[in-house]
């Protein structure tokens, strides 16, 4: 057995060293060359790195020193261009001495027009003096919702007494009114603007429904008399239960267009379905004789008024007896207006 094992180790005892040897040759040299390259790199990337940082800061350097010594330049695009100078915000824009393109502002297109003012242009009343007519110890007579077959006899009457009035007149296209819309105005009365159709609620839905019934019912009355009315009365008054959401902004615009409205101060009770006797009108109207100066009489012309007819004389005579005249109403008459609520 010994020999056998000795057979089998004698080659390998024989071959190894020279193979131990070749190897290890190969080992050493690759080893040289791999630390020479490390040597080489630990060198040479050091230095590189050091070198370029150097240099970096060496040209930061210099960038920083050239900025401290140039002087300040223009702002970038978007900053303040007022001009830099005596007075200018510090950190202003242009350099000194150099003039700066001015920005042209935005025209301000102001408050935002209502489209209604474009409805009807041709609805404003001749130029006139405002409020230049202010008499003491004067009544005006009005005469609602004509005209009818009470006006030629509340003509009569007032011719009789040789006193003016004024008349506001709804929408009655007919012959015969036009003709007491002409006779109206031949007997130096006054004719206004009513209503077209007197219905609130159409006329007061909004202000161009109140915008078209008036110019309706001011063309009729020019077209019939040639007189172009500038002075009107609202149905129901300026404020009343139907026009409470719009009432200033129809009194703005009929204002703005040169129309004058008038309300009143003093009425005689007519404005019921069953008025009351001549009487009791003429006591209304009356009332409170001599506390006011200026005072605006609120009757009506329509078919059924026979009492307003009978109780006219002694209405007349009243306040004629009191001292006051009795008119007609012009565009220049300081007018009696309601008073707007508080909010």
């Amino acid at each position: 057995m010994s020999e056998e094992l000795s057979v089998e180790r004698s080659p390998a005892v024989k071959k190894s060293p020279s193979r131990l040897k070749k190897t290890r040759y190969r080992l050493t040299r690759q080893g040289k060359i791999a630390a020479t390259i490390l040597l080489v790199l630990a060198v040479l990337i050091p230095t590189s790195l050091a070198v370029g940082l150097g240099s970096s800061l060496e040209q930061a350097k210099a960038e920083l020193d050239q900025l401290r010594q140039s002087p300040p330049g223009p702002p970038a695009q978007g900053g303040d261009s007022a001009p830099q100078g005596e007075g200018a915000p510090q950190g202003s824009g242009a350099p000194q001495g150099d003039s700066a393109t001015p920005v042209e502002k935005p025209e301000d297109p102001g408050p935002e027009v209502p489209a209604y003012q474009a409805l009807h242009p041709e609805l404003y009343a001749a130029p006139h003096e405002w409020n230049t007519v202010e008499k003491s110890k004067v009544c005006y007579l009005t005469f609602d919702d004509g005209p009818s077959a009470r006006t030629p006899e509340i003509l009569r009457i007032l011719e009789n007494y040789g006193v003016k009035a004024t008349f506001f007149v709804v929408g009655k296209d007919t012959g015969q009114a036009r003709q007491w819309m002409r006779d109206i105005v031949d007997a130096g009365h006054t004719l206004g603007v009513h209503s077209y159709t007197h219905d609130y609620r159409t006329i007061y839905d909004s202000v161009e429904a109140y915008l078209d019934d008036f110019a309706r019912e001011y063309a009729l009355i020019e077209e019939v008399t040639g007189v172009p009315p500038q002075i009107f009365r609202f149905p129901g008054g300026s404020i009343n239960a139907y026009n409470g959401h719009i009432y200033q902004e129809i009194v703005a615009e009929m204002t703005r267009r040169g129309f004058v409205y008038f309300d009143w101060n003093r009425q005689s009770g007519d404005a019921v379905r069953n008025p009351p006797a001549a009487a009791t009108l003429a006591r209304n109207a009356l009332d409170k004789l001599g506390t006011s100066s200026r005072v605006i009489l609120l009757m009506h012309d329509s078919k059924g008024h026979y009492n307003t007819v009978s109780a006219l004389p002694a209405i007349i005579e009243g306040y004629q007896n009191a001292g006051y005249t009795l008119e007609a109403l012009t565009p220049e008459v300081r007018p009696i207006v309601y008073a707007y609520p508080n909010p």
